[in-house]
């Protein structure tokens, strides 16, 4: 990377974020030490921001140590004041082992959860994190292999706003290697996580297994995917929006909607709608595949009364010509 690229790529996101951030606004960064946040970092301190930096320590390494204290100096910026510094330490390995849970999402939901206990406190305006458009790649490979439906094709979204307060992701447009590139030409330090080149974990091996393959056949693959999936995105965009104007329509009570419409319309739709409902209860639609949505269009079609389906966290059953919710957890209206 020269100075004319360095230039050009720092004052294109430093505008992204002036689309999302005013003067005096508060976020919650959430800062490892590694290429990808440090470089986050490094623009959010070029604006008249208030930065909550906040790391989780895993300690999973012998280096964790060390990189907390890197980010903690790291959150000193340029005119000598600090940014506030909060850090949480926690064994993920052993967590993960009691709850019988991964340590990619024992760590993913312990950071997280971090993140909006922080922003609560600060009540931030946004919680930010350093995904780049190689994680977007990454993830939608990983939807992709286990069946997902279009919107987990479509990748991560730049603004989340099923989080309290939104999530996002300035970054998702900018490569791994532009990143690096940008650190080194600038003579910016960062930490290497070396855990990210052990290929037991998925995204590892589909970071140095599959996509370096996939990269032959398409040295462009990264920029090829990521415009699919903005394209796909309008899409969903489209679908969800058509899902929500018949949700409005055709709900008949706090946890009954008409099956009659909804047999009339197209699948993709009926999908979509589905998808919605979850999402009201849940926040979310993680790890809801295509098999799992076809399973309940599939009773819903067929009008099987006194059966029912799960569809995450939701029971879904027919019930006199209208499908009847219910959440497993909580009391729901939609």
């Amino acid at each position: 990377m020269n100075s004319q690229e360095s230039k050009k790529l720092e004052k294109v996101l430093l505008k992204k974020l002036k689309t999302h951030l005013s003067e005096n606004d508060t976020v919650v960064a959430g800062i490892s030490g590694g290429p990808d946040s440090t470089f986050l970092l490094y623009l959010l301190k070029k604006l008249p921001i208030k930065i909550i930096v906040a790391h989780v320590n895993h300690s999973l390494r012998k280096e964790s140590d060390e990189e907390e204290e890197f980010v903690k100096k790291n959150a000193l910026s340029k005119n000598g004041n600090d940014h506030i510094f909060l850090s949480t330490k926690r064994n993920i390995s052993e967590i993960a082992k009691k709850s019988k849970k991964g340590l990619e999402e024992t760590g993913r939901k312990i950071r997280y959860d971090f993140f909006k206990k922080s922003a609560k406190k600060y009540e931030a305006k946004y919680i930010l994190t350093a995904h780049h458009a190689d994680d977007n790649l990454e993830t939608i490979i990983s939807n992709f292999v286990r069946g997902a439906n279009i919107r987990g094709l479509s990748g991560m979204k730049e603004k989340f706003e099923d989080f309290t307060p939104p999530l996002l992701r300035p970054l998702l447009s900018v490569s791994k290697k532009q990143i690096v590139s940008f650190l080194k030409f600038n003579k910016i330090n960062f930490k290497t996580d070396k855990t990210n080149r052990d290929i037991k974990f998925k995204r590892n091996f589909i970071r140095h297994e599959v996509i370096p393959v996939l990269e032959k056949m398409n040295p462009s693959l990264t920029e090829t995917v990521s415009k699919n999936a903005a394209e796909l995105k309008k899409i969903d965009e489209y679908l969800t929006e058509s899902a929500q104007k018949w949700l409005k329509k055709n709900t008949i009570s706090k946890n009954k909607v008409d099956a009659k419409s909804f047999r009339l319309q197209n699948e993709s739709i009926k999908k979509t709608i589905l998808m919605e409902l979850h999402e009201k209860v849940t926040g979310h639609t993680l790890n809801i595949g295509n098999i799992h949505l076809k399973e309940v269009i599939d009773m819903i079609d067929k009008n099987i009364g006194n059966k029912r389906k799960k569809l995450g966290q939701l029971v879904i059953e027919i019930e006199k010509n209208t499908i009847r919710l219910k959440n497993q957890k909580k009391k729901y209206t939609i």
